[in-house]
């Protein structure tokens, strides 16, 4: 009898003990998804979907879908990783497993599926959630906690999802697992980590196996996330200098959830000035015409309610509410009294609870040893790279390895330092979502190695920089008396006929059908040292009536550098050099469409241009390149007489900031009193000038760390060195300085930080002949190569009527002996600047924003330091397809304008748009805003 009571008791245990296993095996088997509507052919990997109740009581249950890594990396060996988006209030199936991380890619017709090739369950098994109750397919049965949720109730849920799907999927305790996501998930993600922590602790084989979390772009410190929004803003040339100072004194940098009034006013005025742009990603278009920062505002973060519905989310939203598509998913099971959204605006309007700061809770976690990543894409404008810095200095963590480029396939694929307890990365050119912007760098920052090894980093190939674009000559004042007295009749009919032998025929390679007049040759600006500078001509085409077009002279700078090079051949000018460096093809947005372009080599041995006096290259200033530059002119019109009395402009851009007020003083002085002068002087436009060598210094270095170019440190010790150092000629402690940042930014192109260099094969020890930190144009782009190739041939020369003394070396495009050994270098520009506003000259200065080597922040210190009254405040313009193409100020003799993702050389970088500021410019009329 006691045998059988033994037998039944054994057999009710064992029935107890499989009812408890199948149970949770039985959810497990209803959740596997068979087969997703148009999902691709060939899918490797399991799947399982479903809900996990967190709260019995209010009837709150929580959406995941897990995503396996497929079969043939044994998912079995492989971690778990949670995904969680922000918001709050954001779907992690629509963002995340959607349009980020996830296997697949929802197409336009919102009906099929493709897959991406950077999905992160290739290296992890993923699962994505829901949270909290209320956001996408998670639910409650009590309506009123849509409207209470917060930090705390958000985190608490989540961790019992975990406990209760870990039951589900016995299989994956105690493997590996971490925790991941982005933005607002910068508070979801940490304070779910310390309850998992505090949890575990003391159990010496947890079934939640927490090793670490990684979060993007990450909501960490409200007073750090504030100060760094708002710099970045700035410093990106997203706000006006007015707005900028309101949102640092009113916005009192406590509390994102409950800002002040004032501070609210501050960020409608800044989101008006940003205009319709992707805050998310400032250089991408948006989706649509209503996108930008105008949406709802609210208490908590006012600028992060996700609104601005780009394409793939409107992809999502069509996939996900179809009946089909949920069924397949086990989703919407209770039958959700509205449609699947990508965000809940109930759940984000009346967030409860906000702590200021995570950072209490990263010290817990760095303390206990967890594995902490931080990444950011640095073109965000929501969470942006600055926020992220301010908060991890905030850590005073120590540092294990030094900020350094991190390469991919031998390309910089961002910046990072290594810090006791903690890993920080940035992702160039990648958004809020760095994961969508950037796959594939995003795919190597989740690899299961160290991605960024050291070993892994280049020689440094484009530390080779000087102010290269803008080599330009002012002229001989003294000569120009000479030469109007000895004006007559016989001397007009030679340099009519020297006119005539300076006409070029046609250009090796040259289109068909070229309907411009061109002509080059030289004219001798001093016959005592037999100094002479090269000039090429391109008049407007006939169809516009060059007649009546204005005469626009282009000088590019370096000092030492060819505007036939940069200014003719890649940016303005009417050809571009194909590959095989033999044939042109025509440049769509040639500036000769609107004016006739005069390019000038200058000074004296640069390009062409050249000097019987070997010592004149050694001994070349500032001052002489304006005095022969006059020169040049009072000649030139001389031999193209038809073009006195015509309006004339001066444009260039970089070191031209120098040549061009120096060149429109000597002009503007010569001409006073005249009552129709010959040299028709009306205004000049700079680009990415250099002005002011204090300014200029102060703007470079804040954008180079406020662009995650250069660590803390170096940033540091730039601004205690080099502010009241020479730009060109900086002293022996901030060439130190210099130096190092050179090395931290690694292999990029600093004249459009976020396209790449063409070549490698320039290193930085090649150009370290001398001291000066700006040096020759050692990033080599492709275009100046094959320019390069091309005005070296004979046949090319010979069409230009140019080496006609065979100059015994190459045609190059800068020269390094005159960058060397430049001679005189004034420290500012901004007295000149004053003198010709006052004297009512015309002036325009633009910035391509993404320009490294004379950034927009960098013009904006310069302009303010001339405390000009405004016109027009600072505001978003438009291109002609309602584009926003950058932002501009109109001051009281002064027109600023930035250009929206272009370089140092804007008209290469933003052809059209370039094109379009120039026919602004010479109408004098304010960029179109929208």
């Amino acid at each position: 009898m006691g045998h059988s009571l033994l037998s039944i008791l054994c057999l009710l245990v064992s029935l107890f003990v499989y009812s408890c296993i199948c149970a949770p095996l039985e959810d497990q088997g209803r959740d596997k998804i068979t087969y997703l509507p148009g999902q691709p052919g060939s899918v490797e990997f399991n799947q399982y979907s479903g809900y996990v109740t967190v709260n019995q009581q209010s009837g709150r249950a929580l959406f995941y879908w897990l995503v396996e890594a497929p079969t043939s990396r044994r998912p079995e060996s492989r971690p778990l990783v949670l995904w969680l988006n922000g918001g709050p209030g954001c779907s992690s199936v629509a963002y995340g497993a959607a349009e980020e991380i996830g296997p697949f890619r929802i197409r336009p017709d919102g009906k099929t599926l493709y897959s991406n090739p950077y999905a992160w369950n290739k290296l992890a098994n993923l699962l994505f959630l829901e949270s909290p109750a209320g956001v996408g397919f998670s639910y409650s049965n009590t309506s009123s906690d849509l409207y209470t949720a917060g930090d705390q109730r958000t985190a608490e849920d989540a961790y019992t999802f975990l406990v209760n799907w870990f039951e589900r999927f016995p299989q994956y305790k105690n493997r590996d697992f971490y925790i991941a996501g982005e933005s607002y998930a910068g508070h979801y993600v940490p304070q779910l980590s310390q309850i998992v922590y505090q949890k575990n602790k003391g159990i010496k084989n947890p079934a939640i196996n927490f090793k670490g979390f990684l979060v993007g772009n990450a909501v960490t410190d409200d007073y750090h996330d504030y100060v760094g929004t708002f710099e970045y803003w700035w410093t990106h040339g997203l706000i006006s200098d007015s707005t900028y100072r309101t949102l640092r004194l009113t916005c009192d940098f406590v509390s994102s959830t409950h800002p002040s009034v004032e501070c609210m006013k501050a960020l409608k005025l800044a989101e008006l000035e940003q205009g319709n742009i992707d805050p998310y990603s400032i250089f991408t278009q948006p989706c649509n015409n209503t996108a930008a920062l105008r949406h709802n505002l609210r208490g908590h973060y006012p600028w992060m309610s996700r609104a601005y519905d780009p394409c793939t989310e409107r992809y999502s939203k069509v996939y996900f509410n179809r009946p089909e598509v949920q069924k397949a998913l086990h989703a919407n099971v209770t039958g959700i009294p509205y449609p699947w959204e990508t965000c809940s605006n109930i759940v984000g309007d009346y967030w409860a609870d906000s702590p200021l700061s995570m950072l209490p809770i990263y010290k817990e976690l760095i303390a206990a040893g967890l594995r902490i990543w931080v990444y950011s894409g640095d073109t965000d404008a929501v969470v942006p790279v600055t926020a992220t810095r301010y908060s991890i200095d905030a850590l005073k963590l120590p540092t294990i390895i030094n900020w350094y480029p991190w390469y991919d396939s031998g390309k910089v694929g961002g910046w990072s330092q290594v810090y006791t307890g903690l890993t920080f990365v940035t992702v160039t050119g990648a958004g809020h979502e760095v994961p969508l912007h950037r796959p594939r760098q995003a795919f190597i920052l989740f690899i299961p190695r160290n991605p960024h090894s050291r070993q892994a980093k280049p020689d440094f190939s484009l530390m080779a920089m000087h102010i290269r674009t803008s080599s330009r000559s002012l002229l001989n004042v003294l000569n120009l008396a000479a030469l109007l007295l000895s004006t007559i009749a016989a001397t007009n009919h030679g340099h009519l006929e020297e006119q005539r032998r300076d006409k070029i025929i046609k250009l090796q390679g040259q289109p068909p059908n070229v309907s411009f007049s061109q002509f080059s040759g030289y004219i001798t600006v001093d016959p005592l040292a037999g100094r002479a500078l090269f000039y090429w001509l391109i008049e407007a085409p006939k169809i516009v009536k060059p007649k009546s077009k204005p005469l626009v002279l282009w000088l590019n700078g370096g000092p030492g550098c060819s505007s036939v090079a940069y200014g003719a051949s890649e940016e303005v000018g009417p050809f571009r050099v194909r590959p095989d460096g033999k044939t042109l093809h025509l440049n769509p947005y040639a500036w000769n469409k609107v004016a006739n372009l005069l390019f000038l080599d200058s000074p004296a041995g640069v390009g062409f241009s050249y000097s019987n006096t070997s010592s004149d290259t050694y001994t070349v200033g500032d001052k002489r390149t304006a005095k022969d530059a006059y020169t040049f002119l009072v000649n030139w019109f001389e031999r193209f007489p038809q073009y006195k009395h015509r309006p004339f402009y001066i444009a260039g851009e970089s070191y031209a900031g120098h040549y061009i007020p120096e060149l429109s003083r000597i002009i503007a002085r010569r001409n006073k009193g005249v009552k129709n002068p010959v040299i028709n002087f009306t205004g000049f436009l700079l680009g990415n000038p250099l002005i002011d060598d204090y300014h200029d210094n102060v703007g470079t270095h804040e954008f180079w760390w406020n662009h995650g170019l250069i660590s803390d440190s170096t940033y540091k010790d730039l601004k205690k060195f080099c502010p009241n150092s020479t730009f060109l000629f900086p002293k022996s402690e901030c060439n130190s300085a210099l130096n190092r940042a050179y090395s931290e930014f690694g292999d990029i192109n600093p004249y459009s930080i976020y396209s790449s260099p063409c070549n490698q094969n320039i290193t930085f020890r090649q150009y370290l002949n001398h001291s000066l930190p700006w040096k020759f144009r050692g990033n080599d782009e492709c275009v100046v190569t094959y320019t390069k190739k091309y005005m070296n041939r004979p046949e090319v020369q010979r069409a230009l009527h140019a080496n006609i003394t065979r100059i015994p070396h190459p045609w190059a495009t800068c020269s390094s002996i005159v960058r060397r050994n430049w001679s005189d270098s004034p420290k500012s520009m901004l007295p000149i600047f004053k003198q010709l506003i006052a004297a009512g000259i015309r002036i325009w200065v633009f910035s391509g924003d993404t320009d490294a080597i004379l950034p927009l922040t960098a013009t904006r210190y310069s302009i303010n330091a001339l405390h000009l009254q405004t016109n027009i405040s600072w505001y978003a313009w438009h291109d002609d397809h309602h584009q926003v193409g950058g932002w501009s100020q109109v001051y009281k003799g002064l027109t600023y304008v930035t250009v929206r993702g272009a370089g140092h050389e804007v008209p290469l970088t933003q052809p059209r748009l370039a094109l379009l500021l120039f026919r602004q410019f010479l109408k004098n009329e304010p960029m179109p805003a929208f």
